[in-house]
């Protein structure tokens, strides 16, 4: 197997002041004045965060390549490892946690059905030869007092620490640390989203690797050309493991995508999309603002009301200030006026993306403007240029491209996107966030940059040439649901199953996080119970009178990962997943094993339902309508293994449950929720085994 561009040698600087190693002049701190000072660079902005915009060049992760013909009983070792990074060139190197120490990991390329063996080593020791605690520290900003600036806006402000690091108490930015988080140290499983294999390759989350450790997978590849990505999955410290950079792209190629011709080589770019805070030392005098350049996992705090009123100390899942790209802060890109391929992954443990190109060449924008160019609320409005096409989801190219002006990208959704910048040549333009983020945005608010193309101004004949082929993808099938059957395509499959699962707000039970239940639906002569029922009008009926529609009513069979399992489907099967939303965040909703379609979408209006809607003590007060139904976008059509649901949404997707058996997972992608109390297990088992299996899926038609 050739394996290109690793480098195992590991950076000697050392690490970031602790409160047993005090600050020396080999940390070379970078404080905001002196960033500020610096010789600027061309095309580099300043920020009121306390670093400047576009300092680093976008880097490229290596690649390893595994060959056509690979065997499958030889594997390569991948390994998760203490590296050194620097997240900003103003920043100084700090450790990491990531696959063979750079962030992203390397990028895995492999053609269709050729079979990938690889150890994942957890090699996660430190200098001493100990297993390594987390190279950052995870804090907790106390709930908002009277007068106080709210604890949200707090925990999105760059900088602060924890209080070990202050032990005079000096200062108002220190915080405590989450619980256990100091001596948490690197167990690790490996997941491989969006791929079809058996369930003991999967990354279930029980399967933690110690250090020293290494677990063997074979990933057979046998699905159509997609961005896939791998990431660690551990049992209740995905979030912490991910945040310390255990994350890389995973690319699959086929005969039909060579075919097209796409941007590919130094025109095909990953664009890893996460957002991290940085920890600051203690300051010596107001104002001041100094980098250690560690990351700082600093969560809001709030008082959940529980159960009989009693409150409940829980934490909103992290966002950070500084949006990345390939493990670097607002970095910038050189590009030609031609055609290029982005490969768009939101790996954010938390925060949704709505992304469009802004053209910045002659921009002056007021601080915190408002990202969206529809809002024009201080007299600003940022101009969007040459729209995205969208040539794929997660799972694959759709059937023909799809032009959009802003581009909504969930945690863990990919998106195959085209950009053509041949009618913006010596433009400067940004990639930007719209989705409640600012421009130039002030300390506390999200700021809407995500990194910087700035393009030549001449291009060779070749590269200007290319136009996007019409149709990309001539094996797509649409799934639908005709009556009582599906039909993939021109085939009619006349039996499946459903299944249903309730996306809860926070506050049953006691329970400061939203949940995930897994339903079960009531027959017609069990009787309702007092609590936890949900009750909505069978769609089926929406052209019957009132007094004669059905009311369909669920029941919780299991609240978290532990209850016992129920949802057990037989290999080869076909199942319409049912997602109702019934308050609460956006959740990104994602399925391990298979690839699904969208194919329903309706709207309840949840604040116009009042007492009709969701109750904390009871489940759903009244009977939930026939919602409105909702259009399925063109890119919601395509292959997708995870789905942002809404608020007030009924999402069906429609899924395959062929060519894998074993063990899988669903859960909610918001890492701190998929933490919590948002993750269930699945099984997948021949169908000659289903024979003597009792558990079984929710219902067939």
């Amino acid at each position: 197997m050739s394996v290109t561009g690793i480098d195992h040698q590991k950076d000697l600087a050392m690490s970031a002041p602790t409160a047993d190693r005090p600050a020396t002049e080999l940390d070379v701190p970078i404080t905001a004045k002196a960033a500020a000072d610096a010789t600027p660079d061309d095309n580099v902005v300043t920020s009121r965060l306390g670093l400047r915009k576009f300092r680093d060049e976008l880097p490229i992760p290596k690649v390893i390549t595994i060959p056509a013909g690979a065997d499958e009983h030889c594997a390569i070792s991948i390994r998760a490892q203490v590296g050194r990074h620097r997240f900003h060139r103003d920043l100084p190197k700090t450790d990491v946690w990531a696959y063979e120490g750079q962030i992203p990991g390397p990028t895995i390329e492999v053609e269709r059905d050729t079979p990938a063996a690889i150890d994942w080593v957890n090699d996660l020791f430190n200098d001493d030869g100990q297993p390594a605690t987390l190279p950052y520290d995870v804090v907790r900003v106390p709930p908002t007092t009277t007068g106080a600036p709210p604890t949200t806006t707090t925990a999105m402000t760059p900088g602060g620490r924890a209080v070990k690091l202050d032990p005079a108490g000096s200062a108002a930015d220190s915080f405590p640390a989450l619980a256990g988080t100091d001596d948490l140290t690197g167990a690790t499983v490996v997941h491989l989203h969006g791929a079809l294999t058996n369930g003991h390759n999967d990354g279930w989350s029980h399967n933690v690797t110690m250090t020293g450790g290494r677990t063997r997978v074979l990933y057979p590849n046998g699905q159509e050309s997609a961005t896939l990505w791998y990431h660690d999955h551990a049992m209740a410290v995905t979030r912490f493991n991910v945040y310390a950079g255990l994350a890389g792209f995973y690319l699959l190629r086929d005969t039909n995508e060579a075919s097209l011709t796409l941007p590919s080589g130094p025109y095909e770019l990953p664009l890893m999309i996460t957002d991290r805070n940085f920890e600051t030392y203690v300051p010596k005098q107001p104002g001041e603002t100094s980098f250690t350049g560690r990351p700082l996992y600093k969560q809001a705090g709030v008082v959940a009301v529980g159960a009989e009123g009693a409150p409940v100390d829980t934490e909103i899942p992290v966002s950070g200030p500084f949006n990345l790209v390939n493990g670097k802060v607002w970095p910038t890109k050189k590009v030609k006026p031609r055609w290029y391929r982005l490969r768009i992954l939101n790996a954010c443990s938390t925060r949704t993306l709505t992304l469009a190109v802004h053209d910045t060449t002659d921009e002056s924008a007021p601080p915190n403007s408002p990202a969206n160019n529809a809002d024009a609320s201080n007299g600003f409005v940022p101009v969007r240029v040459t729209p995205m096409t969208v040539i794929g989801t997660d799972g694959g190219l759709l059937p023909a491209p799809i032009p959009v002006s802003t581009l909504e990208v969930g945690p863990a959704e990919r998106n195959d996107v085209l950009i053509d910048f041949r009618l913006l040549a010596g433009k400067t333009l940004e990639l930007r966030n719209e989705q409640n983020a600012f421009i130039n945005a002030d300390q506390g608010r999200a700021d809407a940059t995500i990194m910087q193309f700035v393009v030549g101004k001449t291009a060779s004949p070749t590269d200007t040439h290319w136009e996007p082929p019409v149709e990309l993808n001539p094996d797509y099938r649409r799934y639908l649901h005709v009556g009582t059957d599906l039909q993939v395509g021109s085939q009619t499959i006349h039996s499946h199953e459903h299944f249903w699962v309730a996306l809860i707000p926070p506050g049953p039970g006691g329970g400061g996080h939203p949940e995930l239940w897994e339903l079960r639906q009531l027959d017609s002569k069990e009787p309702s119970p007092g609590k936890d029922l949900i009750r909505l009008i069978d769609p089926r009926d929406k052209d019957l009178p009132p007094a004669e529609q059905t009311v369909l009513r669920f029941v919780p069979t299991a609240k978290l990962f532990d209850d016992a399992n129920s949802i057990v489907f037989a290999e080869g099967s076909w199942a319409v997943w049912n997602i109702l939303h019934l308050g609460g965040p956006p959740h990104p909703f994602h399925i391990h094993m298979t690839q699904f379609q969208m194919i329903e979408r309706g709207q309840w209006d949840l604040a116009a339902l009042g007492d009709d809607g969701w109750n904390a003590d009871n489940g759903t007060t009244g009977v939930l309508p026939i919602p409105a139904d909702s259009a399925i976008t063109p890119t919601h059509q395509g292959m997708k293994d995870t789905y942002l649901i809404k608020p007030g949404e009924w999402v069906k997707v429609l899924g395959d449950f062929t060519g894998a058996t074993g063990s899988f997972m669903y859960h909610c992608h918001i890492l701190d929720h998929e933490d919590h109390t948002m993750m269930r297990p699945f099984v997948v088992l021949p169908r000659e085994v289903m024979a003597f299996h009792k558990a079984h899926g929710g219902g067939h038609h």
